[in-house]
């Protein structure tokens, strides 16, 4: 993954806001880190764990148990602008570092005036973990 700061398909930081109210989001989406799975589960399921491989388009997706989950581009739209907004990031270094780093997302939401958010995650759960719940 490459630095964002020359990514052209980015805006920069804007300056922080002050802070009149405290906002609470309960509906924001993040997107797993690539490593997300790696030494979290044990030997036996290590070898099965979802992992990001780049397909033949150069895309970044997650494989799972034999299936492959795109990014969904709205989970990872913040810093681009409004033109920017219906394409779907390809890979991790054309999002902002926020949509799946913790202290990242912790400095947006800080810059952002936000002081607390509820996320979801993105396709390689599936609906309610779904994805998870349906494998042998």
């Amino acid at each position: 993954m490459t630095d964002l700061v020359d990514n052209p398909m980015l805006l920069p930081d804007p300056e922080p806001a002050e802070v009149r109210y405290t906002i609470i989001s309960v509906d924001d989406h993040l997107v797993e880190p690539p490593e997300m799975f790696e030494g979290r589960l044990s030997s036996k399921f290590q070898s099965r764990a979802p992992r990001v491989v780049t397909n033949e388009n150069g895309h970044e997706v997650w494989e799972f148990e034999g299936q492959r989950f795109t990014q969904v581009g709205m989970n990872a739209v913040a810093g681009r602008s409004k033109s920017m907004k219906n394409l779907e990031p390809t890979k991790f270094s054309d999002m902002r570092k926020g949509c799946w780093d913790i202290n990242e997302r912790v400095r947006d939401m800080d810059i952002n005036g936000v002081w607390a958010s509820m996320n979801f995650p993105s396709m390689i759960t599936g609906f309610c973990g779904r994805v998870f719940a349906q494998i042998d």
